[in-house]
């Protein structure tokens, strides 16, 4: 595990929460669960216009939003925080969504969400989620036809390097490891 995806409770800890989800017995579960983890302040909220209240009034540090929320859905919502240009325009938001496919998870990426999480939602991926947005959160983009987080991840960027190689992507030599003893290129030290 890198260490930007290592579990710090500290993190939890100095973070507010705010769990925007329609079912009242899984909103309860999750508070459990988030005040397990270390969360100080955990906000509930149960339909579209109660999490917009509390978002301008409580100022989380993220938000966990069902994507079928009452009274409007999360994309629709997470499109209207990115696009408002206030100071919660780049909080961050993690989705939970029931029934993913391909096609609404490019929508949720693309209405601007940082992370996504399959319900049943499960302790391990709502952990690492939560880290994710909250010790290294990716930078936040501004552009015409787009805001929020990048789209793009460390290891998706690595890849676009390589296709953008003079070589057309492909290595015309393999690239040698540096030597523990002296970091140098063995290649060169030969």
């Amino acid at each position: 595990m890198s260490k930007s995806n290592r579990v710090d409770p500290a993190v939890f800890r100095r973070a507010s929460i705010l769990v925007a989800e329609g079912d009242r017995a899984l909103r309860r579960a999750l508070r459990d669960v988030l005040l397990g983890m270390g969360f100080p302040t955990i906000y509930v909220s149960g339909t579209q216009a109660d999490t917009l209240r509390q978002i301008g009034e409580r100022e989380p540090s993220v938000i966990l939003l069902d994507n079928s929320l009452p009274g409007g859905n999360g994309l629709a919502l997470t499109r209207r925080l990115r696009q408002h240009g206030g100071m919660y325009s780049q909080s961050p938001i993690v989705l939970m969504i029931a029934a993913p496919d391909v096609g609404l998870v490019a929508a949720a990426r693309d209405a601007g969400v940082n992370e996504i999480v399959v319900k049943p939602v499960s302790m391990e991926a709502l952990v690492l989620r939560l880290m994710h947005v909250l010790k290294a959160p990716r930078p936040f983009i501004r552009s015409t036809g787009f805001v929020g987080p990048d789209r793009r991840r460390l290891g998706e960027r690595r890849t676009g390097e390589r296709r953008n190689h003079p070589a057309g992507g492909l290595r015309q030599e393999r690239r040698q490891r540096p030597s523990r003893r002296t970091g140098h290129d063995r290649r060169h030290s030969a």
